[in-house]
């Protein structure tokens, strides 16, 4: 009988925690019951007489039960739990067991554990409240994480805005010249007839065929009506005058026209404002021997956050070598009757004219260089 109890004891150990039966008081070591947590002293000495002097009745019951708890009723647990326990274990793994809180626990731990957390939340709450009287909450996270910069305004009328602007290049860029004595490179059929200017340097005549890039009255347009428009050309001032003031008298006669239509004959036919607020020419740029004129735009806007409205449309690398973040190339143009570049450009200045810092779409194309500026 002694070997049977050791085996079921020896068992306990292997079967899950949630199936543990409990001890029987015959079986109790006395380790386990010296654990256990002591009574109160006043339940100790009530309970004193009782166990000090058992009934005989007791010792009766226990004498008349001793056989049929060691010979049937233990036996038939221990034949249970080697029958049960491989679905208690199968079931334990896969998690399908209700977990049942700790019975050793006594309600007096968990009560002492609830009070501690409960103070602690207090003093959080007070240090919170002190903190906030002194200063913002916001105060100090706001330098911890820098706010996102932001490509295009959060306006809701960016027109009211100030414009930008946009200084674009002259030769090979809206127009291309050729001069009396140059080999014929147009063909007069598909080529609009050229502008003739006659240019007078140092005391000296000589006529200009002048012709512009397709669609540049179109572009030219366009583009004024979204920025400040300028010329920057690295052409002397006696050349680039009498051209751009036959592309700027175009548009102003074709809008004139255009209010003429809206207004009928009695509108306002008052001339309209210039089309280009400023001109610079080879005088303004910045020559470099072996490298060529350099238009330096920090000449014109000394500050560093004013380029950040400031485009510059150019043909030559040369010319926008300082501001690469700011420039937008395209490609030159001589005789190419089929060009369209000028056309695919105004989607993305339309884009540029919206944003707050032309930099920060231009700055792109220089790849992770433009975040460690």
């Amino acid at each position: 009988m002694n070997s049977i109890k050791l085996l079921a004891k020896s068992l306990d150990n292997l079967y899950p925690k949630s199936y543990s039966m409990p001890p029987i008081e015959d079986d109790l070591p006395e380790e386990y019951t010296a654990n256990e947590e002591a009574p109160e002293p006043e339940l100790l000495q009530k309970a004193l007489p009782a166990t000090t002097a058992p009934s005989y009745l007791n010792s009766l019951v226990d004498a008349f039960l001793f056989l049929p708890n060691h010979l049937i009723l233990k036996p038939v647990l221990f034949i249970w739990l080697l029958v049960t326990y491989p679905f208690a274990y199968f079931f334990e793994q896969l998690g399908l067991t209700k977990s049942y809180p700790d019975a050793s626990q006594s309600p007096r731990k968990i009560r002492t554990n609830v009070s501690g957390i409960d103070e602690k939340t207090e003093l959080l709450k007070q240090e919170n409240i002190i903190a906030n009287t002194i200063k913002s909450p916001t105060a100090s996270s706001k330098y911890i994480i820098p706010p996102p910069q932001r490509l295009y305004p959060l306006s809701r009328n960016p027109h009211k805005k100030r414009r930008k602007t946009l200084i674009l290049d002259l030769d090979e860029t809206l127009i291309h010249s050729l001069s009396r004595g140059s080999p014929r490179s147009f063909n007069s059929s598909s080529a609009s007839a050229p502008k003739v200017i006659e240019v007078k340097l140092h005391n000296m005549a000589s006529l200009y065929y002048v012709h512009k890039r397709p669609f540049c009255d179109y572009f030219l347009k366009e583009i004024s009506k979204w920025f400040e428009l300028q010329i920057f050309t690295a052409s002397v001032k006696e050349y680039a005058d009498p051209i751009i003031d036959w592309l700027e008298n175009d548009i102003i006669d074709h809008r004139k026209a255009h209010e003429q239509q809206k207004s009928g004959p009695r509108g306002d036919t008052s001339l309209a404002p210039k089309i280009f607020t400023k001109r610079y020419y080879r005088s303004d740029c910045t020559y470099r021997e072996g490298v060529g004129y350099i238009k330096d735009l920090s000449r014109f806007y000394p500050k560093e956050d004013e380029l950040k409205n400031v485009i510059i449309l150019d043909n030559s690398p040369v010319s926008y070598a300082l501001h690469e973040d700011n420039a937008v190339m395209i490609e030159g143009w001589i005789n190419d009757q089929s060009d369209r570049d000028l056309l695919n450009l105004l989607p993305m200045l339309h884009s540029l004219s919206l944003c707050i810092d032309v930099r920060y779409i231009l700055g792109l194309r220089s790849g992770e260089k433009v975040f460690e500026a």
